[in-house]
């Protein structure tokens, strides 16, 4: 066997992918087909739930340096602006706002990432050809087998592992096409916030990016090509846009074709498919480079145990259960908001009075920042429930009295015990890491009654019990063998987490009810 598992693709699933493998010590070889790093920024927006993933290899400072933090979307129709969402009250998490960060840049950091942990991109190997038995994969890179253990598709819309797999990869093309601009603009429309101007015509988006720079992109008119997307871009910003938009310079420009597209599955065999060779989409909303991110962090903790021996195979299966609910989801969701952009006549009338009303009542800022940063999204999971946190669920990322937040407690990789507001029911030795939290934690995460959670690596909740359910105890504590041995990226036993908090647990809870 020549590697524990190979990585084919390089841009941000891939990497996520090989450096989180690497982190759990799983062998790892991460190869790309073309010649060098792709220059081009594609994608620009960052989500928190996928920020607080790349926060876990230690990159939060160095992603708040380079990137400029999205604080509203302004939404307009016919020269009039009909919403506002404000992302400044997005809780539960310590990104706040969403991220501009062009793709190109991101990449860069988590090839860091990568390289701080002893791993490196090979660039200029194409997959020819691949074929699995019951212990491996034969992988042809340009001539020379390559056999691995497990083999990763993180290749893209265009995947040579989904095509030499022969799955298939299902859906619509969108009639318009997109243009795209990066560079200088000038104009009155605020920088740290996302402008959006719909119409009958087409939509024109505007977005601030790092460094005084701003994208503009929108639906090109029928019969635009790649050719002077310049001047395609100037034209369709002079007649959407109600304020001045006027471009001084270029730093990048593109014209493309929009797809909705969904791979009949993401599994075959010893070989997973993951990001945009599983699923592409309308990028309204900016959910793909997340979704893919989100992807590569949740196949890579499991297949590590997998690997490792310490989860069953079927484990990979309900991984892609899980990220085919997600990608669902996604695809939908970004297409009602595609379809929107365009709307006339009634439709559009009716749009904006909605829109208008959801503004004005709170709706909007209740829960759109949530959705589109995929907060609020739920896996399909059955099991009793403390409070707000329930199988399935995210574990908010709150602080903690003591210092830090409760995402900190996931930092090294490892499944969480947390008790929330009262002792541990378990005897130590059967747990994973192990966090005493107060009352006034519990609280802030959604809990109203002392208990305990079992949280994923990926801080998804995997079972939750009150103390006063023996039933619901019994069931989470025959999950902890699955998670009682889990190591940490060296693999070194994983030591309990601790705080004061747990010798007063009874006094708190005894506070708080009397408060």
């Amino acid at each position: 066997m020549d590697s524990e598992a190979l990585v084919v693709g390089a841009g941000p699933t891939g990497l996520m992918m090989a450096t989180e493998l690497i982190r759990r010590g799983i062998d790892t070889r991460i190869v790309d087909r073309a010649a060098r790093r792709n220059p081009h920024a594609k994608a620009i927006i960052l989500q928190p739930r996928a920020l607080e993933v790349m926060a876990r290899l230690g990159l939060e400072d160095r992603i708040r340096d380079a990137a400029l933090p999205v604080v509203a979307a302004n939404y307009y129709a016919r020269g009039r602006r009909v919403a506002r969402i404000n992302f400044r009250g997005l809780k539960g998490s310590r990104f706040g706002t969403p991220l501009s960060l062009p793709q190109n840049e991101t990449e860069g950091l988590l090839l860091d990432a990568l390289r701080e942990t002893g791993g490196r991109v090979e660039y200029g190997h194409p997959l020819t050809a691949l074929a699995q038995d019951a212990d491996g994969v034969d992988a042809d890179l340009s001539g020379t087998v390559h056999r691995t253990g497990r083999l990763l598709g993180c290749d893209g819309a265009h995947s040579a592992v989904r095509e030499r797999l022969g799955v298939a990869f299902t859906g619509p093309t969108y009639p318009q096409s997109f243009v795209l601009v990066d560079g200088e603009w000038d104009t009155p429309l605020a920088h740290a916030e996302a402008h959006y101007f719909m119409g009958p015509t087409g939509v024109l988006v505007v977005v601030g990016l790092p460094g005084g720079r701003i994208r503009v992109f929108g639906s090109a008119p029928e019969g635009a090509g790649p050719e002077n997307v310049e001047e395609t871009v100037r034209a369709i910003a002079a007649e959407r846009s109600p304020v001045p938009l006027e471009l001084v310079s270029v730093t990048g420009a593109g014209h493309f074709q929009v797809h909705r597209k969904m791979a009949d599955r993401f599994r075959d065999g010893r070989v997973l498919l993951a990001g945009d060779a599983a699923h592409v989409h309308s990028p309204a909303g900016g959910q793909g480079l997340n979704t893919s991110i989100q992807d590569a962090h949740e196949a890579a903790w499991r297949l590590a145990d997998v690997i490792r021996g310490r989860l069953p195979e079927t484990a990979l299966g309900a991984w892609e259960r899980e990220r085919t609910h997600v990608a669902h989801a996604v695809v939908d969701d970004t297409d009602r908001q595609t379809r929107l952009w365009t709307w006339s006549g009634w439709r559009e009338r009716a749009r904006d009075l909605a829109a208008s009303a959801a503004e004005r009542s709170g709706v909007l800022d209740r829960v759109l920042p949530s959705r589109l940063a995929q907060m609020d999204l739920r896996y399909p999971a059955e099991g009793p429930s403390l409070g707000q946190l329930g199988p399935g669920t995210r574990l908010p990322d709150v602080s903690l009295p003591t210092g830090g937040r409760t995402h900190d407690l996931l930092r090294d990789g490892r499944h969480a015990l947390l008790a929330l507001a009262g002792p541990t029911p378990f005897p130590e030795r059967d747990t994973p890491a192990c966090a005493h939290l107060d009352a006034r934690t519990a609280r802030a995460l959604g809990a109203r009654r002392p208990g305990v959670v079992l949280v994923r690596p990926d801080g998804v909740v995997a079972a939750a019990a009150a103390l006063t359910d023996p039933g619901a105890l019994r069931r989470l504590e025959q999950l902890l063998p699955a998670a009682h041995g889990d190591t940490g990226p060296a693999g070194t036993p994983a030591p309990p987490v601790a705080n004061d908090a747990a010798n007063d647990a009874a006094n708190d809870v005894a506070n708080e009810e009397k408060a």
